[in-house]
């Protein structure tokens, strides 16, 4: 490990005001240490510096008790409140999405093909299977505000050009997992994902609850939810048909 992978996340901590505390008991522990060390400081200034620090890990913990309320509505959000995809996509980087149609996805294509593909990234996406006997449930369960079978047609469609433009692959899946799933650089300290819950016949697409959570908000449920679109692309299934587009790339 280097030294940009370990700052890295110190560094964003320190931008978005995350574990402030931590910090703060670390530098003022670290410098106590050294100043006990070489003799500069006595033991009652010692001793102000311990009780300081902790004071100020007491205060922080009773503001994210009074504030536990505001801070889980801080993290769920609808799909309005995230912004606009193609905000988001990496520039030389990797993408991985999982959506029934990624239709919300593949519509800024063109944004993917110059941002990522162009630029020697990758790109990984699964959509349903349009032949799995289990589309009926999975149409029964999603909104009704578009065509479903339409879409998943021209989201394929798309999925089969953008193969001919870079490290961009596919895949069916057979089921549908109740959720989607958006993972930006999921092997680099930036790294971030956004969960969408499906719920059961929204009203409309937006009104979905959606999670961002990033490397260094959690390790733990970052890996977790990578891993559960690592599952997903195992258990779906390649679409080997080539388009006209396709054939005309590889003889080229």
């Amino acid at each position: 490990m280097n030294w940009s992978e370990v700052s890295a996340p110190i560094i964003a901590d320190l931008r978005n005001g995350q574990h402030r505390e931590a910090y703060t008991i670390f530098s003022v522990g670290f410098a106590l240490t050294l100043l006990g060390l070489f003799g500069v400081a006595s033991q009652p200034v010692l001793l102000s510096g311990i009780l300081i620090a902790a004071t100020f890990l007491v205060f922080q913990t009773t503001i994210r008790l009074d504030g536990a309320a505001g801070t889980l509505e801080s993290f769920l959000k609808s799909r309005n409140a995230l912004g606009a995809f193609n905000t988001i996509i990496p520039d030389g980087g990797e993408l991985w999405v999982y959506g029934p149609t990624a239709v919300n996805v593949l519509v800024n294509a063109p944004d993917i093909k110059a941002k990522v593909l162009s630029k020697g990234g990758r790109v990984r996406i699964v959509v349903q299977d349009p032949s799995s006997d289990a589309m009926r449930h999975t149409k029964n369960q999603l909104d009704d505000t578009l065509d479903f079978d339409h879409t998943l047609a021209s989201s394929i469609a798309t999925l089969r050009r953008m193969r001919t433009w870079g490290d961009c692959d596919y895949r069916l899946l057979a089921c549908n997992p109740g959720f989607s799933l958006v993972v930006i650089n999921p092997n680099k300290p930036d790294g971030f994902l956004i969960l969408e819950m499906h719920g059961f016949s929204d009203d409309t697409i937006t009104g979905r609850m959606h999670i961002r959570i990033s490397r260094t908000d959690s390790l733990h449920w970052f890996d977790y939810w990578a891993s559960r679109f690592n599952n997903l692309w195992q258990q779906g299934k390649s679409d080997n048909i080539l388009t006209e587009s396709r054939r005309s790339a590889q003889r080229s």
